[in-house]
């Protein structure tokens, strides 16, 4: 099953005429082949391929869809069979999957292993990760509920989620999505709301994850839960103008520790006790 028109399966790159813009960049080579190769004729290479993540194989498999599979990267070797030079995940997910038979493919030539290898160190070297923060905005826009319920968390403490970061920040702006994520997750959204505000009155800028997990440590950790007032702890911060930062990250290297546990640490230290009910 061949995507091509006419029966062409090659298609060239020349020009009649010399273009100077054009001459500034490199030949892009011969333009690959798109077909349908059935899947039991492509394996991924363990000499330069990462260790298959089984895990996010099967979440393929369970959630397999077209519209999100796109093309492999495969060059051909012996007998008719493909390396698969980007994709391997997505292949084994095929693979798992007993309704799909073929996977479209974008075929590359490639000399040898050293130029296969070469072919999956351009394609990843230069891929950027998709970050928790654009994740986030593409969830909101397809109404994904857990998403929702973190922008309305937000929203009400007062925190602002800017979409771009590079912009600069604001007092109250966090890109810390992963943990405030999480801390929904574990505590609710009513109570994640409530972590979140001191830090937002204490004008933090930006707010981070240590931040999050120090005032969710503080208030739910047996030997702190209900010492300090969460008021009494904006005050604290706001009057350590940042020295609580440097005390944290000496905590944590003295102790061997997570920052977020130091910067606990320090403003429990600073912050006025509340008498436990006996």
């Amino acid at each position: 099953m061949v995507l091509e028109q006419e029966g062409s399966r090659r298609m060239t790159n020349e020009t009649e005429t010399s273009d100077p813009i054009a001459d500034e960049f490199p030949d892009p080579g011969e333009v690959p082949v798109l077909d349908w190769i059935d899947k039991g004729l492509i394996d991924a290479d363990p000499l330069y391929q990462r260790p298959c993540d089984p895990v996010r194989v099967d979440n393929i498999a369970r959630n397999f869809t077209w519209r999100s599979f796109g093309a492999l990267v495969v060059v051909p070797v012996a007998d008719g069979r493909y390396h698969a030079t980007d994709g391997q995940h997505r292949l084994e997910g095929a693979k798992k999957h007993p309704k799909v038979t073929h996977v479209p493919c974008v075929i590359v030539e490639a000399e040898d292993i050293k130029s296969e290898a070469s072919i999956f160190v351009e394609i990843n070297g230069s891929r950027k990760n998709v970050s928790p923060l654009e994740l986030f905005f593409a969830r909101l826009a397809t109404g994904d509920e857990d998403a929702e319920t973190v922008r309305q968390v937000c929203e009400r403490a007062g925190v602002r989620i800017p979409k771009y970061p590079s912009h600069g920040f604001r007092p109250g702006d966090s890109i810390a999505i992963g943990a405030i994520q999480a801390l929904v997750g574990r505590r609710g959204a009513m109570r994640a709301r409530e972590f979140l505000e001191p830090l937002v009155k204490a004008r933090l800028c930006p707010i981070t994850s240590n931040h999050i997990k120090a005032v969710e440590h503080l208030q739910t950790n047996a030997e702190f839960a209900g010492s300090i007032n969460l008021d009494d702890l904006t005050a604290t911060i706001l009057s350590m103008g940042g020295a609580d930062e440097v005390d944290a990250k000496r905590f944590a290297a003295t102790h061997n520790c997570p920052v977020w546990m130091g910067l606990a640490s320090a403003w429990f230290q600073k912050t006025k006790k509340r008498r436990k009910a006996a």
